[in-house]
Parts: C-alpha cells; sequence; structure tokens
C-alpha cells in the first residue's frame, strides 16, 4: 500500500480554497496552545503540576493541550498557573 507523507498531504490541502481558509482561521488558536505548551516546558512544570495548580485532574489538561476548542477562561487559569503575565495572540 503505497504512503504518502504529511507535508505533501498538507500542500496539496492547502492547495483548496476552503481548506486553507478555515486552516488560516484557525492559526491564532494554534499558535497561542504553542506559546503556553512552550512555557509550561521552559518553566520545567509538568501537566500535573500545572493541573494542580489549576485544580483540575492532568487528564483534562492533556485535552486542553491537544484540543483546538478552549474557553478563554482555561486559557487565563493556564497562563495565571505558569506564572505568565503577557499572552499575545497575533491574527
Amino acid at each position: 500500500m503505497p504512503t504518502i507523507s504529511f507535508n505533501k498531504a498538507f500542500e496539496k490541502m492547502m492547495q483548496d480554497p476552503e481548506f486553507k481558509k478555515e486552516y488560516e482561521a484557525l492559526k491564532p488558536e494554534f499558535e497561542l496552545k504553542k506559546q503556553l505548551i512552550e512555557a509550561r516546558i521552559k518553566s520545567k512544570l509538568t501537566q500535573e503540576q500545572i493541573a494542580t495548580k489549576m485544580n483540575m485532574k492532568q487528564a483534562n489538561l492533556a485535552r486542553f493541550e491537544k484540543s483546538l476548542d478552549a474557553r478563554f477562561s482555561t486559557i487565563i487559569k493556564y497562563a495565571r498557573a505558569l506564572g505568565l503575565k503577557e499572552l499575545k495572540i497575533a491574527l
């Protein structure tokens, strides 16, 4: 069975104007989650430690980090648990 690399499949999908529009619309959310996860890793904090500070289960925090849909209040709690004073969202 032939395989195709992710990059080639992604390039092909990006040629579809509807797909590209939806992908671009989600970009700010991807970037925000990326900032939060990178800050957690840089702080040498585990998901368990952040989850405890947020008063939630580690499994729920893992789901938050993986999903696209997130409540703004959860994003703020995550940032505060990390001790962040600022988040930047570029549209």
